[in-house]
């Protein structure tokens, strides 16, 4: 095969390696430089069918997988027995048993699923997860299961020819792209992550075996639209675009254009040159070894994203790695010539003892030891969720069982309901506490935001049915509220500013401010809501430090390496807040709605806290942990306003108790 060697493929490999480098480290100008991975897809699934059909009828199945094992394993299990070891001195341990399970997933060619399954609202934040981008290999490993046995079958049809593989190609480019356009309009996750929304991709760069060369003049204008269509992409394309689907028509075209066999053109001599032959060698490690690089490092930097010169460095420093990977990791092992059989049982024994290494890390917890028993309550994303519900009780209005908190829901003088998104939910233990003294008992109605469901929506990305869910939802609980003249009191609390920023519309088209239509949605809601029995309380959104500060704040008390503080930036969320607590603020009457501001006890002096009665109080980048002490969760409860609103006369409070004049006025000399 060496005969058949064309740099220029090399070169292109260095462009798509380029364009995901330039996207993960947040290099403007290339929103769509995710695209790369497509590339590659294209340029597998063409060197991988040559191969199998080079070898026709004599093809060898344990061979193959040799030779595949050969490339892939011994890099990739380097890179990630390197993680794990640096996940011990850089993860706290929720996050390095994370990394311990990815590991597992990813040694077995399965990463994609792992990601699939535990990346999602409440998980680590996906770029945070060292192993991430594995999810490629997954797709190309399980591409390699189903491949060499369906060429071998095509092959040996008694038809003859190359019309038995090419029918079986097509066939499985169209189902799978049919597969991708339905994925991403239904479950756009699912449709990124697993190999039957992605087949399409590889199997156009089979079809491109079965094609005849270009002549000169045709290579060099397919050349420029090849190069063009793949700049386009990473230029026009972004993440909040559904993909794959229609998008990723554009890369794979551009991608298959310059892969499909050719003669030598302007372009193929560029991407022929000695700097993109060599990228293009190493291409594989520089994939591989990159993003653990930045990962780890925006660990170790509290969360924040590498400054210009930061990336700088920390990109020359994923060539050297990845250099130094080609050279003495990929190379020596690619060019051992061992019996196919030993190639797979060594390749499966290596990743079967890096697998189960990364499961002992699981299984232990990320090693708790690692950090004293005074931060063990920061240890993990779901420890600091955790929050055990005081009883359930069963709301037949709404079919379903709740979790209620306060006073014993069925002895209780009030009901109320706490009504909102993830920015309610954490909200319940100091509902709890609040509830107990003023003989109050709330259930949560963890659903869509109030303000969304009629009249105003919103665009989610991820979830194409959620204007339908959050229709759904409001018409449910107004249809209970208007049943029950037991339930004294809403509470309605969302992540408000934060979806101010989001793609919020009205349904009848109108192009109006955001923060406005917020304001509408509420506004209508709470004149169907309110009675003369009834109060209804708005609650602002909590103060969001917009980093995760929590390794920050364990890394006080423990070794792990952190370069980072755990201060908040007051002063840019008193600006951002501004407009939105003005324009909530407005819907307080004096009689029966009343608005909350937790800016207002929570930043005083234009300083915002993030330790109570000596509790670092974060879970994350904009949620408070629910597993703080009852005390802690009584003075937050302070600080935010709930005692005297909660009370009997809370309907009484006045805006100008409630809300934070400096916001006001900030928002007015906006």
């Amino acid at each position: 095969m060496e005969s058949d060697y064309r740099p220029d493929i090399d070169g292109l490999r260095a462009i798509a390696v380029i364009a995901v480098i330039l996207f993960h480290f947040g290099a403007p100008r290339f929103p769509g430089g995710f695209v790369g991975v497509d590339i590659f897809f294209v340029i597998s699934g063409y060197l991988i069918t040559r191969l199998l059909l080079a070898k026709g009828s004599e093809l060898s199945i344990v061979e193959f997988y040799g030779r595949r094992m050969r490339r892939i394993l011994p890099a990739l299990l380097a890179m990630i027995c390197f993680s794990l070891v640096a996940g011990w001195f850089l993860l706290l341990p929720g996050d390095y048993a994370s990394l311990g399970r990815s590991a597992a997933f990813s040694a077995g060619g399965v990463g994609n699923y792992y990601f699939l399954w535990n990346t999602g609202y409440f998980d680590r934040d996906a770029t945070l997860l060292p192993l991430l981008h594995l999810w490629s290999l997954g797709v190309e490993e399980q591409f390699y299961l189903l491949w060499p046995a369906l060429m071998l079958f095509a092959n040996r049809l008694p038809r003859g020819g190359q019309s038995a593989p090419v029918t079986a190609i097509c066939l499985v480019a169209l189902l799978s792209f049919l597969t991708a356009l339905h994925l991403v309009t239904v479950d756009p996750k699912q449709a990124f992550y697993v190999p039957f929304s992605r087949a399409w991709e590889l199997a156009v760069g089979g079809l491109l075996v079965f094609l005849p060369p270009l002549r000169r003049r045709a290579s060099e204008v397919f050349g420029l639209a090849g190069l063009g269509l793949i700049a386009a992409s990473a230029a026009w394309l972004s993440p909040d675009q559904p993909f794959p689907g229609a998008n990723a028509v554009i890369p794979v075209a551009g991608a298959a254009v310059l892969v499909w066999p050719h003669s030598r053109s302007f372009v193929s001599r560029f991407l022929s040159t000695a700097p993109l032959r060599l990228t293009g060698k190493i291409s594989y490690s520089l994939y591989l070894w990159h993003w653990p690089i930045l990962v780890f490092f925006r660990h170790y930097a509290g969360t924040a994203n590498p400054t210009a010169a930061e990336a700088s460095v920390l990109i020359a420093g994923s060539f050297l790695t990845a250099y130094l990977s080609w050279r003495f990791v990929e190379e020596p092992v690619r060019s051992w010539r061992a019996p196919p059989m030993r190639s797979v049982t060594a390749g499966a024994a290596a990743a079967l003892m890096v697998g189960l290494s990364g499961n002992s890390i699981s299984e232990a917890g990320g090693f708790t030891s690692r950090i004293p028993k005074e931060v063990e309550a920061l240890r993990s994303l779901e420890v600091m969720w955790d929050w055990p519900c005081p009883q359930m009780v069963r709301i037949p209005e709404l079919g379903s069982t709740f979790c209620a908190f306060g006073a014993p829901w069925d002895k209780a003088k009030h009901r109320g309901m706490l009504w909102g998104d993830s920015h309610a939910e954490h909200l319940a233990p100091l509902l709890d506490v609040v509830g107990q003294r003023e003989d109050t008992a709330f259930f949560l109605y963890r659903a869509c935001p109030a303000a969304f469901g009629k009249g105003v929506n919103r665009a989610y990305p991820g979830q194409p049915r959620y204007q339908e869910i959050c229709a759904s939802s409001r018409q449910a609980a107004v249809g209970m509220l208007g049943r029950r003249s037991d339930v004294d009191i809403v509470v309605l609390s969302s992540a408000w500013t934060s979806l101010a920023t989001t793609d919020v519309r009205a349904d009848d088209g109108r192009n109006a401010d955001k923060v406005l239509l917020l304001r509408d949605g509420l506004q209508s809601l709470v004149a169907e809501i309110t009675t003369h029995h009834r109060r209804i309380g708005i609650v602002g959104q909590v103060p969001g430090p917009g980093l995760d500060l929590t390794s920050c704040a364990a890394m006080r008390e423990t070794k792990i390496l952190r370069r980072c503080s755990t201060e908040m930036d007051s002063e840019r969320i008193l600006k951002i807040w501004a407009p939105t607590v003005a324009a909530l603020g407005s819907l307080a009457r004096k009689d029966r709605v009343f608005f909350l501001d937790p800016v207002n006890g929570m930043c005083p002096n234009r300083h915002c806290t993030t330790y109570v009665n000596g509790e670092f109080i974060y879970r994350d980048a904009s949620h408070i942990r629910r597993n703080l002490g009852p005390v802690t969760d009584g003075e937050l409860a302070r600080m935010i306003g709930f005692f005297p609103a909660i009370a009997a006369d809370g309907g009484q409070l006045r805006m100008s108790e409630t809300v934070n004049p400096k916001l006001l006025a900030a928002h007015r000399s906006n």
